[in-house]
């Protein structure tokens, strides 16, 4: 007898960026014949955002491209992903998760789940220095990535003179500073003002760029800044922020227009009503299959899941990668799990990491092979278009990733 609506089983999957996109279409394919199933995906966004392109998003030019084409570049619509499997997307906010009864409350309705994966992503880590969350725009929403381009363009047009000051010079703070760099040229060439005039300033308590990665990485995107003009200050700490300055090492003043934010990331407060063990970036500890121990039907995966890799014995870094990796785990364990078979362990990725450093340059890098440059940039690209190639169908894959590259090379 096949199940009526009433009767079908709900797995929920609490967020839609890498890792929620991933479990919801790989459970979609596991469950293809299961009609007892009903896989519903709940975000408060009707879109995934494409956090790869976020700092390319809030760096293009207002005389060239329009808001309306800027969202088209991140925002892949939950339709077009979704359009053609058994997922159901809410959109909808999550004001908690009733672990005991097995319900996840929002804003729109209560939904009863068999299973659950949280998956509901990260925010900015102020650590707690002064006045940075009031000052400091951040880089990790649409809206983020809008609120810049537009400060960026008020500054060239209303100043002779300016200062941009990057916080953080990992992954983000040296994507973002690059192709500010681009930016402020056409931006001023628009405006007829001295590119000379508008400075770029990246902040790093660190010693050098992309801490955690090799010497020689960080040495060849040094000099690739350097080749902008882009200052760095190293083993220098923001410790205050303000309108038009900050404070370095809790004495130092340094004057600025605008301060973006990349100095990390934490999970964001999970809304369960159970206890957690969890880390200092508020992320949840599970067990090797990645559920919890006491609610082995609740899974985490992507920035909320704290995993230390048994081979390194460092916290698993939370990329794109990873999430994805992570999402195909839980899948595959809810599966197992529905099949009554044992689960597996997860098994992190290969280190393997794709740094853009302005205009068609980037570099690979990985413990084996680093490869910079044009090519860099070229395996940049199809990375890219593998992502789009996994979530949506092929047309529509290729004509996002060919609208994004008409987009985002109009700077370089």
């Amino acid at each position: 007898m096949k199940s009526t609506n009433q009767e079908k089983k709900n797995i929920v999957i609490a967020g839609g960026g890498f890792a929620g996109v991933r479990a919801a279409l790989d459970l979609d394919n596991y469950l293809h014949d299961n009609r007892d199933y009903e896989i519903i995906l709940i975000d408060r966004k009707n879109y995934q955002t494409y956090q790869s392109g976020l700092y390319e998003a809030a760096t293009t030019e207002h005389a060239f491209v329009g808001a309306k084409k800027v969202k088209r570049t991140v925002a892949i619509p939950f339709s077009d992903i979704f359009g053609k499997t058994r997922v159901k997307v809410l959109e909808a906010y999550i004001d908690r998760i009733d672990t005991k009864s097995g319900r996840v409350i929002t804003d729109a309705r209560i939904v009863p789940f068999e299973y659950l994966v949280i998956a509901m992503g990260s925010v900015a880590d102020f650590y707690d220095i002064k006045n940075l969350d009031k000052f400091g725009f951040t880089l990790k929403t649409l809206e983020d990535a809008m609120m810049i381009r537009n400060r960026i363009e008020e500054i060239v047009t209303k100043k002779d003179e300016a200062r941009i000051v990057v916080g953080g010079a990992g992954f983000a703070g040296t994507e973002f500073a690059g192709e500010l760099h681009n930016l402020l040229k056409q931006e001023c060439r628009q405006h007829e003002k001295n590119p000379d005039n508008f400075k770029i300033t990246l902040v790093e308590a660190a010693t050098g760029f992309l801490p955690g990665l090799s010497e020689k990485v960080s040495a060849i995107v040094g000099n690739r800044m350097i080749q902008m003009g882009v200052e760095s200050k190293f083993a220098t700490r923001i410790t205050e922020a303000a309108g038009d300055h900050v404070v370095l090492n809790m004495k130092e003043k340094l004057d600025c227009d605008l301060l973006i934010w990349t100095g990390g990331v934490r999970s964001v407060r999970l809304p369960l009503d159970c206890e957690l063990v969890q880390d200092s970036k508020d992320r949840t500890l599970t067990r090797s299959v990645l559920n919890l121990e006491n609610y082995p039907r609740i899974f985490i995966a992507g920035d909320n899941l704290g995993f230390i890799d048994p081979k390194t014995k460092k916290s698993v870094p939370q990329t794109a990668q990873e999430a994805i990796n992570q999402a195909k785990t839980v899948a595959r364990n809810i599966y197992r799990q529905i099949r009554g078979k044992p689960a597996a362990s997860y098994i992190p990725g290969p280190i393997r990491y794709i740094i853009p450093a302005s205009g068609k340059f980037a570099v690979l890098y990985s413990p084996n092979l680093i490869v910079a440059g044009f090519w860099g940039w070229v395996i940049r690209k199809f990375a890219d278009l593998q992502y789009f190639f996994s979530v949506l169908p092929l047309y529509k894959a290729l004509a996002y990733w060919l609208f994004e590259n008409k987009i985002f090379m109009k700077n370089d």
